[in-house]
Formats: C-alpha cells, sequence, structure tokens
C-alpha cells in the first residue's frame, strides 16, 4: 500500500514535479520595475525639490546671523570693544615675538658656524636656544663629520691641487670659451706635446 502512495503521489498533476529544489516548488520573484525617463526625472526633481526645500532659509538666516552680530558689536560697551581689539593686538604682538625671537636664534647660528669656519648650510643641523648650548652642537657636528675641505671647481675646470698640472680631456677643451684656453694655454700646450690629451 505504501507503494501504491509513492505512484499516486508522482503521478499526481496537481503536486510540484520539481524535486531538485528539495520539495519547496518554485517562487516566482517579481519582475524589477522598470522606469521611462520622464519617471526618473521627475523622482529625481523630487528629490531635488525636497533638498533644497530643507536649505531655502539658508540665506535668510546668514542675513540674521549677521544683522545679529552688528546688533551685538553695537551693544558692547566701549570698554569691551577696546578689551576685544586688545586681545587681538596681543595675539599679533606674540607672534611677532616668535618670529623675531627665531630670527635671532637663526641669526646666532650663522654668526657662530662663521666664527667656527663651517659652512652656513649647517644652520638647520644646529640646535640649542643659548650661544653656549649651539657652540656645543656645532663643535659636536665638527668634530663627527669633520671640516669641509677645500671648495671643488667645476667638472669642466676641476680644482688644482697644490703644484699639480691641469689635465684636460677633448670634451673638456671644446667646451672651454678662448678666456679659458688662454688662460690654460701652456698647460693644454704642454699636454699635447706630451701626447696626453685623449
Amino acid at each position: 500500500m505504501a507503494d501504491d502512495n509513492k505512484n499516486q503521489n508522482l503521478t499526481n498533476p496537481g503536486q510540484d514535479q520539481n524535486l531538485g529544489d528539495g520539495g519547496q516548488g518554485k517562487q516566482d520573484n517579481p519582475p524589477e520595475k522598470t522606469f521611462t525617463q520622464a519617471e526618473l526625472e521627475a523622482i529625481i526633481a523630487d528629490r531635488l525639490k525636497r533638498e533644497r526645500d530643507k536649505y531655502k532659509d539658508y540665506a535668510d538666516l546668514k542675513k540674521a546671523a549677521e544683522e545679529y552680530q552688528k546688533l551685538k558689536e553695537a551693544q558692547m560697551s566701549e570698554a569691551e570693544k577696546l578689551k576685544a581689539k586688545l586681545a587681538e593686538y596681543e595675539r599679533q604682538l606674540l607672534e611677532k615675538e616668535r618670529e623675531a625671537a627665531e630670527a635671532r636664534l637663526e641669526a646666532l647660528k650663522l654668526r657662530v658656524l662663521d666664527e667656527m669656519g663651517l659652512p652656513k648650510a649647517w644652520a638647520n643641523r644646529i640646535f640649542g636656544t643659548t650661544e653656549e648650548e649651539i657652540k656645543q652642537d656645532a663643535e659636536e657636528l665638527k668634530r663627527l663629520l669633520g671640516t669641509p675641505g677645500r671648495p671643488v671647481g667645476s667638472g669642466t675646470n676641476p680644482a688644482i691641487a697644490g703644484n699639480q698640472a691641469q689635465i684636460f680631456t677633448r670634451e673638456q677643451i671644446k667646451k672651454m670659451s678662448p678666456e679659458e684656453i688662454n688662460a690654460n694655454w701652456e698647460a693644454i700646450m704642454k699636454q699635447m706635446a706630451a701626447g696626453g690629451i685623449k
């Protein structure tokens, strides 16, 4: 009899024949709603209108705030007005004093570096707020980095160390101005005689 019920369930046209979905049956999803261009524009216009309505009083509120500020200033006593101006001047004075202190400190650093024979470019590497602190830091920096050597000339005209003769390449001579050639004429001629120009 159980077999008869199975056969009856399988052949019953009222039963869902789709067994692959766990017996739940097929669920119909409602089709997605589509909008026409006119409907979309109406929806957007409505939302824009609502947002604009929220802020339509902004200009009026701004004007009222300005009027309130003017009224408040008018109601201030002369002493209060002077007190407000004084506070602003004090703030500006503090700012100028800070800038002057920074300038004095920078000048002090440059003077100490100059006295010690160090490059002025090291000024931002020196720390301290008093002359003694700055000197100590400059001496420490000098000790760590060593003093700079003599300045070296440009790549086309390197510096000559002692009595050492200048050695020129063909490219260097081509790049020289007539004045540079005249100034180095003896060295160039000696080098050409020795076959040293390459």
